[in-house]
């Protein structure tokens, strides 16, 4: 549904889905007598179910806040090629989504400029990287060698949240805004690229705190 309510200050949307997928594309890495194998394989069928709600609130001429939420239970139903993986959840889909935030604009005298400013919040829930997940410790190339079986249940990424912030100046055809991403900093994994069979995982870790300034112009 979509719904604009308060004299038009407020708009309220929201949705539920269910969603079942054949042949869902995904990234794998394969090793064995053959090597190390990069490829693009298929997981059979998954179900993709859950809700999302989003909110937009004009508090005041120069004040609008915002907020949205999303709830996904995605699960493996058939996966021909890792068939003990069945039953987990999908790779690359975190349990939930969230933002939160505000937007501001003052106008500055009589000149045609505007303050400009913004801040918000984004959440992220925990999320699996691979089809792989609670099965334990699996064999892999360097088993036969005594270093043991590969554990890919530390592999989940955990919920993170990240800070971002906008200041600016605004004319007509012009604009220079200072930004910071990361505010807070936060160090989390932006992706993992897990290798059961070799016994390892590629990971790659999230950007941290940066800034920089925009500057605008409108011919």
């Amino acid at each position: 549904f979509k719904s604009v309510l308060a004299g038009g200050t407020v708009q309220l949307n929201g949705a539920i889905f269910h969603t079942t997928v054949d042949d869902m594309l995904f990234f794998n890495f394969f090793a064995g007598p053959f090597g190390l194998l990069r490829v693009v394989t298929n997981i059979d069928e998954v179900t993709i179910q859950g809700a999302e709600l989003d909110a937009r609130w004009r508090a005041a001429d120069f004040l609008t806040l915002f907020a949205g939420f999303s709830y996904v239970d995605g699960e493996i139903d058939e996966h021909r090629s890792r068939p003990y993986t069945v039953g987990n959840a999908i790779p690359y889909a975190p349990s939930y989504t969230g933002n939160v935030g505000a937007d501001f604009t003052f106008p500055l005298g009589s000149g045609g400029l505007d303050l400009v400013a913004r801040v918000d919040a984004s959440f992220v829930g925990p999320t699996w990287f691979h089809s792989v997940q609670d099965q334990g410790l699996l064999p892999n190339l360097f088993t036969g060698f005594g270093f043991g079986q590969g554990d890919l249940t530390k592999l989940e990424r955990d919920a993170f949240a990240v800070v971002n912030a906008r200041l600016g100046v605004e004319g007509e055809r012009w604009s220079a805004t200072a930004w910071a991403r990361n505010l807070a900093d936060e160090e989390y994994r932006a992706e993992i690229i897990p290798a059961p069979e070799f016994g390892g995982a590629f990971i790659h870790d999230a950007q941290g705190r940066s800034y920089g300034v925009d500057l605008t112009y409108r011919f």
